[in-house]
């Protein structure tokens, strides 16, 4: 009986590790960024590919047509900077999938756009469209980590508080946010759009060994309206210290994100009651004891098939 577990343990310990061996990582931060289809939005706004703080990376713009299985291997990030009429194919949906799950991350904004259908995304989203009205709203919570910071000595604080001088123009009032959610994507900042609906404009969910962001933030003013295009902490600069931290942001084996809120909330009786997040490494855990416990189940019986004497 021991000697059947401790073969069954081994087996199993061996099988494991060597899937995860043969795993694709690709270890954040990347480099070699893939915007589609280029780094300027239909409804104006740039994001930021020139200055200091962007000189570690190496951008490419990519035509949607080549958005490809090939053409990914080339890319540890993609952006999709979505605009009219822009349309992932169900090929393309399944090649960035895999492409994701392997180990890229994906950035997504989707600013000022209306209707764009997520249902093709591993974990699918709506969102509420506020359009262009250069309206201003409110921004609720952050959650401090890589990707922003309320801790003004943080080198990843970014200044949500909108008030003078820190308006951060109709960049939140014209924002899209979640409305339609799934419990993998965590929150990371809230916003109250100009149709006073409240969701998550900034957003994040690990799939597989890769990382996806999404950002709803209206960006008509970075480089556009204004002409602020280097990141910092006053107004339009905080959208652009957004997108630094969204490519410097690390994942794979160097993810270190807490997901301390799911986007999803249930209503209790007339409460809203926050959804639980396991961490990780307890669903790791849990997963290994699973397999662990196959692998034995299994082993004995083929022990017990072809060497019933270990089993004595």
């Amino acid at each position: 009986m021991k000697k059947s577990i401790v073969i069954g343990s081994i087996v199993a310990l061996m099988l494991l590790s060597t899937a995860i061996s043969t795993k694709a990582f690709i270890p954040g931060p990347g480099t070699q960024v893939a915007i589609v289809p280029g780094p300027t939005s239909d409804n104006g706004g740039t994001l930021t590919t020139s200055g200091a703080p962007f000189a570690n990376f190496t951008f490419t713009n990519l035509p949607w047509a080549n958005l490809t299985a090939g053409n990914l291997t080339t890319y540890q990030i993609v952006v999709l900077l979505f605009g009219y009429n822009d349309v992932i194919s169900p090929q393309q949906a399944s090649d960035l999938n895999a492409w994701i799950n392997a180990g890229g991350k994906l950035v997504i904004y989707d600013s000022e756009m209306e209707d764009e259908d997520y249902s093709w995304l591993p974990y699918p989203f709506t969102t509420n469209f506020a359009g262009a009205q250069g309206a201003v709203g409110e921004l609720t919570y952050l959650e401090d980590n890589d990707l922003g910071s309320n801790n003004p000595a943080s080198p990843f604080f970014v200044n949500i508080t909108q008030s003078p001088p820190n308006i951060w123009e109709d960049a939140v009032g014209d924002a899209n946010v979640i409305v339609t959610q799934d419990v993998h994507w965590c929150g990371h900042i809230e916003a109250i759009n100009v149709n006073n609906v409240t969701g998550w404009v900034h957003a994040y969910a690990v799939y597989g060994d890769g990382l996806m962001i999404y950002n709803g933030f209206d960006i008509d003013y970075l480089g556009y309206y204004s002409p602020e295009t280097q990141p910092g902490t006053v107004g339009i600069a905080n959208l652009a210290k957004l997108w630094l931290l969204e490519l410097n942001q690390p994942w794979g084996t160097d993810y270190n994100l807490a997901c301390g809120r799911s986007v999803v909330e249930h209503a209790v009786g007339g409460e809203i009651v926050e959804s639980p997040v396991l961490p990780n490494l307890i669903i790791a855990a849990a997963a290994i004891t699973v397999l662990s416990a196959a692998f034995v189940l299994l082993s004995r019986k083929l022990l017990r098939t072809r060497f019933p004497r270990l089993l004595k």
